[in-house]
């Protein structure tokens, strides 16, 4: 069996590769515009897009509470892949945030539960077919 072209398997990018204004990622509220050549319903921007306003809840969460996201890796002993450096790519959109961040976040911000409760994932204004 020929081995598949790794650049076409899977969702391997940077989150903030699929926005005009990477800078941007997880520092403004600002819904994120795509990139030149990605289209509006490219599930990588609908995820770039989540992960950026996950990242800005978790960045205001803390900035309330007066603390660092240096605090969630102390908080969080014994957690495989917990660690400040990831935890910062993820925030800048560096590295793709997995299932796991999500609900580690989720359990310890009520601003990120409202956020998903929210969150329409792009679909707002498409016709859903069930």
């Amino acid at each position: 069996m020929p081995k598949s072209d790794p650049s076409q398997t899977g969702f391997k990018y940077q989150p903030r590769e699929m926005v005009r204004s990477p800078r941007q990622f997880g520092k403004s509220s600002a819904v994120l515009e795509p990139a030149d050549g990605i289209g509006l319903d490219d599930p990588r921007l609908g995820a770039a897009r989540l992960q950026h306003k996950v990242a800005n809840s978790v960045r205001e969460a803390l900035l309330a509470r007066g603390e660092l996201l240096q605090n969630l890796v102390e908080t969080t002993p014994g957690v495989p892949g917990m660690s400040y450096d990831r935890l910062l790519r993820i925030a800048r959109g560096e590295t793709l945030m997995q299932l796991a961040d999500l609900v580690n976040w989720a359990a310890r911000y009520g601003e990120v539960r409202e956020l998903l409760a929210k969150e329409q994932f792009g679909f707002e204004t498409s016709d859903d077919k069930r």
